[in-house]
């Protein structure tokens, strides 16, 4: 009889796939909500609610509502499709995007493709140059271009899909599911291997691993503020992203461990930005800030409007945006202007503002210096 054809085969691969993950992200759920009727959700976003992206979360709706579509079960979690509902509304009413120093009420096309030269060891962009490299096919080594495109595809549509939702650019995080198809896709490198080009090759592949894992141990355990050298490490990265690409809360025990071991530094005022509650570092010799997203009625101005004498601490991620659209404090800018004396990891910096530096800053912003008597008020 006639050979099967491979692309049956190969189809039934993609269904068992399809399949097992499908039950993987149902069984993460608890199959909590799993496979209810279309219709009976509530949408907030404009794609599937089917209104206006900008009106109030009570008119949510469903455009399915009333067509077939609304009696077919959801594979899916509820709380997962609600969860891409609600990142889906986000992008559709915009928001403040910080890069390279500007911000811009929506985002870059290009924001994920810059985020990944300068967070990406160098060693991997040389591994990703030395895979284009290489000829298709190479003497009959490669599986063929038809294999290496499936491998390739989803890390492309996926970096395409997500670059083309410009409502915000703040989580490089958002492109992370691409790369374990783009790792496995640069592995063609070792194509190379046992050919006549094997030495040099050889060479530039090691160094390139080697430089990878150097670059990325230096910085451990830092390893969410890791920038490249390309823009001076993470010392420099606030220069480039903000948000959780360096900032997210992550050294508030760091800082702990810089308090108890500088008693001296007391009171300190703290400008924290962050997911971790501020509470896990029981400190209660700091004064904490409050910032505009935690709650409602909450301010963003140090515990002092103006310059004073004392300790200051304050995430890069309010530092940066106090020059910009969404935290906008003249109370943070003028930290700007100091040198950090210390830091806690690499997203809080310490300043210690002395008396010099004090009346230099309310010079440089018009306010009377600290010596000077108070006006008396008229009679």
């Amino acid at each position: 009889g006639p050979a099967p054809s491979p692309w049956r085969g190969q189809i039934a691969q993609l269904l068992v796939i399809l399949t097992v993950a499908i039950v993987l992200i149902n069984a993460g759920y608890g199959f909590e909500g799993s496979f209810q009727p279309l219709g009976k959700y509530r949408f907030a976003s404009s794609l599937l609610g089917g209104g206006d992206s900008h009106t109030a979360p009570a008119e949510w709706g469903n455009r399915f509502a009333g067509s077939w579509l609304a009696h077919v079960p959801v594979p899916l979690p509820e709380n997962y499709l609600w969860g891409i509902d609600r990142q889906r509304r986000d992008f559709e009413m915009g928001m403040w995007s910080y890069l390279r120093g500007q911000w811009r009420l929506g985002g870059w096309w290009y924001y994920y493709l810059y985020g990944l030269l300068i967070k990406e060891p160098l060693g991997v962009i040389a591994l990703l140059i030395l895979a284009m490299g290489l000829p298709w096919g190479l003497r009959g080594r490669s599986p063929g271009w038809a294999h290496e495109c499936v491998v390739l595809a989803p890390a492309v549509v996926i970096l395409a899909l997500v670059s083309s939702q410009t409502g915000f650019n703040h989580h490089l995080r958002y492109v992370l599911p691409a790369m374990p198809f783009l790792f496995i896709w640069m592995s063609r490198a070792s194509l190379v291997l046992g050919t006549e080009r094997t030495r040099w090759t050889a060479a530039a592949i090691v160094a390139a691993l080697a430089w990878s894992a150097a670059s990325s141990l230096w910085v451990y355990p830092h390893s969410l503020s890791y920038f490249n050298e390309l823009v001076g490490g993470p010392r420099n990265g606030h220069r480039h992203l903000l948000d959780s690409n360096i900032d997210w809360g992550q050294d508030l025990l760091y800082l702990k461990r810089w308090c108890h071991a500088h008693p001296e530094a007391r009171p300190l005022r703290l400008a924290y930005f962050g997911s971790a509650p501020f509470e896990i570092a029981a400190l209660d010799d700091v004064l904490p800030l409050p910032t505009p997203d935690r709650g409602a009625g909450a301010s963003n101005r140090f515990p002092s409007s103006v310059p004073e004498t004392g300790w200051y601490a304050a995430s890069v991620h309010l530092l940066q945006s106090s020059a910009g659209p969404p935290f906008a404090s003249s109370d943070l800018r003028y930290l700007l202007q100091l040198q950090p004396v210390a830091s806690a990891g690499y997203s809080i910096r310490i300043y210690h503002i002395t008396a010099e530096d004090a009346e230099r800053l309310r010079r440089e912003m018009g306010l009377p210096p600290l010596s000077q008597p108070p006006t008396p008020r008229a009679k």
